[in-house]
């Protein structure tokens, strides 16, 4: 059985980088788990939270990693709450295990559930196309721990042929026409240049977006996510780490000089992540986001990846693109005892509230 590290202190969190990435890309895991999102979520975001890293090792080399943090509080009440950096803000959620190494994963949970100082461990955004939810539930209730395994939110994602072209005749008639023809019609009337962030330009271009999202948002008379000035420091430094490591797909739409449209994604693996897109509301007729959304899927399927993740939420035009559903998962997990039965009642009517106020939303 692997033995167990815990890693408490920034130096050391900051020293996993390269055996961290290698083993994420070797556990086939998203770019949500690579150490340049955890370690500037937690810069961002890791204020009054204790850093508690498990990092598992099979003769000498690091075989898993959950990167998990403490609260000592939730919503004001004097809850320690075990949870993935990156809770909130991050569609997918998990631990990194190599799993041709017997044992690494199941290590990790025994290290987890063992681990003192908690009243509840509740894990986001657990993806159902993995078995983390499942065997995390299995084996605490053997231990005797009382759990909640509860639907958190629903994803798209789409499994790329060979061809844009072969891709295309798939669509529905109309929905192929607009692709195709905005497209064209964008091009013949302006100077169109779509283009992709580069390091000189990639803080001035996330700004750009920034600006993009929120107008975007403005018009539907909502709030955008980048208001929050910690989610914004996030992903500026994350977006330069990304961009020197290759995974970053920030493209910007440029009409007659103009930026108006940009779609901020990444690509690791054999996957495609759309995180977020942001356009000019007066180009939404002329279907600034769709024509970039496409450009962003054909540059995909050229480059040989295999599947396009349009990421949470139930928006209609993920399905026009031929997206599937599948599900996320969030669970929460007790000891014996009223205080750590509180927590996880306080956790899952959070979670029910949520879904609500998002289903409202969407």
């Amino acid at each position: 059985m692997p033995a167990i590290e815990v890693v408490t202190d920034l130096e050391r969190f900051r020293s996993l980088k390269e055996d961290w990435n290698a083993l994420a890309s070797a556990a086939g895991s998203s770019i949500f788990q690579t150490w340049e999102w955890s370690w500037y979520w937690w810069k961002s975001n890791g204020r009054g939270k204790k850093l508690s890293l498990l990092v598992a090792r099979d003769a000498g080399a690091i075989v898993g990693i959950a990167p998990v943090y403490l609260s000592s509080t939730h919503y004001g009440l004097p809850l320690k709450v075990a949870a993935f950096i990156g809770t909130n803000g991050t569609d997918y959620l998990d631990i990194i295990a190599d799993g041709d190494i017997s044992g690494a994963a199941v290590a990790l949970y025994g290290a987890l559930f063992a681990a003192s100082g908690w009243d509840a461990i509740d894990l986001h955004q657990l993806s159902s196309a993995r078995n983390t939810a499942g065997e995390m539930v299995e084996k605490a209730k053997a231990l005797g721990f009382s759990c909640a395994d509860v639907i958190q939110d629903h994803c798209y994602s789409l499994e790329l042929p060979e061809s844009w072209e072969g891709y295309l005749a798939t669509l529905s008639k109309k929905f192929r026409w607009n692709v195709q023809y905005y497209a064209r019609r964008l091009a013949r009337d302006h100077d169109m240049r779509i283009r992709l962030s580069c390091p000189e330009t990639v803080g001035e271009d996330m700004e750009l977006f920034f600006k993009l999202h929120q107008k975007r948002f403005i018009a539907k008379k909502k709030p955008g996510a980048y208001l929050n000035p910690k989610f914004r420091k996030f992903h500026i430094g994350l977006a330069a780490a990304l961009c020197e490591s290759g995974w970053l797909r920030l493209y910007v739409m440029e009409l007659d000089g103009l930026p108006v449209a940009a779609l901020y994604g990444f690509a690791f693996g054999d996957t495609f992540y759309y995180y977020l897109g942001g356009f000019e509301p007066e180009w939404a007729p002329m279907s600034v986001s769709t024509v970039l959304i496409g450009r962003a899927i054909e540059d995909s399927i050229a480059a040989g990846m295999g599947r396009f993740d349009f990421l949470r939420g139930q928006e209609p035009y993920k399905q026009k693109w031929l997206a599937q559903e599948s599900s996320n998962h969030r669970v929460i997990i007790s000891r014996p005892g009223k205080r750590s039965g509180l927590a996880q009642k306080l956790l899952t009517v959070e979670n029910d509230l949520t879904r609500r106020v998002k289903d409202k939303m969407e």
